[in-house]
């Protein structure tokens, strides 16, 4: 006798499941550099990227939203709209949901206007983030991570493509694709953009 699927625990047990990732995800992102200085240093956590971190919070957040939806729809609409029910013509919680929608008024407002304590996490978070990279070195260029390596090479060193390809070929390294971005070219060679900088920058420097 085969036992039937039940509902409810897979729609519990999803809840779980996808609220654990997005707790996860979000004090992962919480904690991490600003965006380019996480892709200029190859900052990861269990091996996955901020962006793929980003990505799965952001994936997580709407599968939580669909097992949310089916929980109140499937297990717990008659109890939800209980709430709402009249008594007297009046709401029987009416106590609840005005404490409710003024905590997160409340909560949305000083976000927003980034008054205490909202603003102290934020900044709590910020300064976690920048003190992971106090002792980075980057060229003060726009995403420059994202530069095709020949104008990696001019903007950032005042050589040309070729006289890179002199250095990095002796440290073993080859291009491939001088159009290629620098982070397609550092995830092809398992490093940093980074670490392809000061790698270039001592060679030159000799």
């Amino acid at each position: 006798m085969t036992n039937k699927f039940n509902w409810q625990s897979f729609i519990s047990i999803g809840l779980l499941i996808s609220f654990l990732v997005m707790l996860l995800s979000g004090v992962i992102l919480y904690v991490a550099p600003e965006g380019s200085l996480s892709r200029w240093i190859g900052w990861d956590v269990f091996n996955l990227t901020k962006k793929q971190w980003e990505h799965q919070h952001s994936i997580f957040s709407l599968l939580f939203i669909l097992f949310s939806i089916f929980h109140i729809f499937t297990i717990n609409w008659g109890l939800l709209i209980s709430y709402f029910a009249l008594e007297n013509k009046k709401l029987t919680n009416i106590k609840e949901l005005l404490a409710a929608f003024v905590i997160s008024i409340l909560v949305f407002t000083g976000t927003f206007f980034s008054l205490s304590p909202f603003e102290n996490i934020i900044e709590l978070g910020n300064n976690i983030s920048e003190n992971q990279t106090i002792e980075v070195d980057r060229p003060d260029i726009p995403n420059i991570d994202k530069l095709p390596l020949i104008e990696f090479s001019e903007k950032v060193f005042n050589i040309s493509i070729t006289e890179m390809e002199i250095v990095l070929e002796k440290n073993n390294l080859k291009i491939v694709d001088a159009n290629v971005s620098v982070n397609e070219f550092c995830s092809q060679n398992d490093m940093s953009p980074q670490e392809l900088y000061l790698l270039i920058k001592k060679s030159i420097s000799k």
